[in-house]
């Protein structure tokens, strides 16, 4: 063997300086294992022969021991998780709550923006009722202004007939009662002329004569003569002779200032002639 560990080291030598280190733990390491080999090997052998030793008496009493105080437990620091997990609870909850006002708004706009809708719907639902009212309300004042002014043109062309009418008989009305007043005075005329011998059938004498309310003759000019002076002068004394007209006071006042408070008579001979 020790050849071998001889042959082995100068191997070893004869390798160089380079793998010195090398070899030398490789041989420390052959001995140790060697070592324990034999430490082994003895003490089996030696374990392999037990001794018997005889048992001694023991005198034992019963001892309380101190009851053990149990040492407190400390619950593990977990303050930062707590206050984590709060926090996340919390975080947890305002976003729940956000979302439920962000709900709540959303659905309060829409309420509003339906409210506001409806109330324009209405608002032009009775906008356009009301411009229906106002145009049937105006259609009918159109229809009672056209009926007012129908029945004004109607009462009008009514009233206009009827003054007409009126107008007619009074015009005849006044025509007559001229006419009769007329004839009277030249009736009464006539009673009172005497008839000169120069008058002659054909002769015209054209006078005025001016009139009171009570049938006085006030004036009596000579209009257009007759050629006669005698015949002339006779119609004016036959007028004067019959004044006063007193059937001139019945005539209406109207009648007499318009016809007989100045008039005009055309006398000829046989208009005389009684």
């Amino acid at each position: 063997m020790k050849g071998r560990f001889r042959s082995l080291f100068s191997g070893t030598f004869s390798g160089g300086r380079e793998s010195e280190s090398y070899i030398f733990a490789i041989a420390l390491s052959v001995i140790l294992h060697a070592l324990m080999v034999i430490l082994l090997t003895i003490s089996w052998h030696t374990e392999s022969k037990p001794k018997f030793t005889p048992p001694m008496p023991i005198s034992a009493a019963l001892v309380e021991l101190p009851k053990a105080t149990p040492k407190p437990v400390r619950a593990p620091d977990n303050t930062k998780q707590k206050a984590a997990e709060q926090k996340r609870i919390a975080d947890a909850r305002k976003k729940a709550d956000a979302k439920r006002k962000a709900e709540a708004r959303k659905k309060a706009e829409q309420e509003r923006q339906k409210a506001i809708a409806l109330k324009r719907e209405q608002e032009k639902k009775k906008a356009a009722a009301d411009e229906k009212a106002l145009a049937e309300k105006r259609r009918r004042e159109e229809e009672q202004r056209r009926f007012e002014q129908q029945q004004a043109a109607l009462e009008q062309a009514l009233a206009a007939e009827a003054r007409a009418q009126q107008e007619a008989q009074q015009l005849e009305h006044d025509q007559l009662e001229q006419a009769r007043y007329v004839a009277l005075i030249r009736q009464l005329a006539s009673q009172y002329w005497n008839r000169p011998p120069s008058a002659r059938n054909g002769m015209v004498a054209e006078v005025r004569i001016n009139l009171s309310p009570f049938g006085d003759v006030l004036d009596i000019s000579m209009m257009t003569s007759s050629g006669n002076e005698e015949y002339d002068r006779s119609v004016i004394q036959a007028l004067r002779r019959a004044s006063p007209f007193s059937e001139l006071k019945n005539l209406e006042r109207r009648l007499f200032d318009q016809y007989f408070r100045q008039i005009t008579f055309r006398f000829s001979p046989e208009d005389l002639v009684r």
